[in-house]
């Protein structure tokens, strides 16, 4: 009996080249006549071939989506993150947002933006320590004016308080490079009863004081405004916000290029592939 020998299996890329000529129009008994095989066995492998590219296309579509999602999600992050460095507190993330620094950071391990975000927070906390030292010694400079002690009535207790809440108001806005009050425009004093008149500074208000006063206060607040901005404490309050303004343009540069570019280099843990 003559022994049968059994066909050899249709490789894959016998598959893929069978779907080729027929998507340029081989029919599938000219393949099969071709190539000496059974037409059953044709439509059979055409159709895993076609069920394999789907397969395939499927699996690309999804990673092609899951990329796209990530490099999004990184660059909301950086959106956010710039939005906050806008603002004078100190950067806080959500749990979400914490695995996203450190998929940037994974990213991105050298970019300037850890430093200067490190250096941010640190002069935060340095210019909240800074201004709680010029409103003491505000506080106690005022407090021990003896322009002021002598002179003021039982009833002025306003004027310290609205001297000090001015001027730390000015210090800041100073510091800040904004112009703060002025006292030729902001110094307001409108009459009450007789002899006495309501007394503000732009917003602080000093309550009624009597009208011969308003002259002594109105040369307290210019002398202590030139005083204030030769004081030590000052010139460092001004140096940590010039600073600080510095890292968030270099932080603004920094994150416009992520969130721009739209395509974040590097690879992290969370990365699809």
């Amino acid at each position: 009996m003559e022994k049968k020998f059994k066909k050899p299996a249709i490789k894959p890329q016998q598959r893929q080249d069978w779907l080729r000529r027929s998507e340029n129009g081989e029919t599938p008994p000219k393949i099969a006549e071709r190539d000496e095989v059974d037409v059953r066995t044709v439509r059979k492998h055409l159709k895993e071939a076609i069920e394999e590219r789907e397969a395939k296309e499927a699996r690309t579509m999804v990673l092609r989506n899951a990329i796209e999602r990530h490099y999004t999600d990184l660059c909301n992050f950086a959106e956010r993150l710039d939005s906050q460095i806008q603002g004078l507190k100190p950067t806080s993330f959500n749990p979400r947002d914490d695995l996203l620094k450190e998929s940037l950071h994974q990213h991105l391990p050298r970019s300037p933006i850890w430093k200067n975000l490190s250096q941010r927070d640190s002069l935060q906390l340095q210019i909240a320590e800074i201004k709680s030292e010029v409103e003491e010694k505000l506080e106690s400079t005022i407090a021990s004016d003896t322009r002021l002690n002598p002179t003021l009535s039982d009833g002025e207790t306003a004027v310290v308080p609205g001297i000090f809440r001015a001027l730390a108001f000015q210090a800041e806005k100073w510091a800040q490079g904004f112009k703060g009050l002025n006292l030729h425009d902001d110094l307001i004093s409108e009459p009450a009863e007789e002899g006495l008149v309501n007394l503000r500074y732009g917003f602080s208000r000093m309550g009624k004081v009597k009208h011969e006063h308003v002259a002594i206060i109105k040369e307290i607040l210019e002398d202590f405004e030139l005083r204030l901005k030769e004081w030590e404490e000052y010139l460092a309050f001004e140096k940590s916000y010039t600073d600080t303004n510095r890292v968030r343009r270099n932080m603004h540069d920094e994150l416009s290029v992520i969130i721009l570019r739209r395509v974040v280099p590097g690879r992290c843990r969370y990365c699809p592939i």
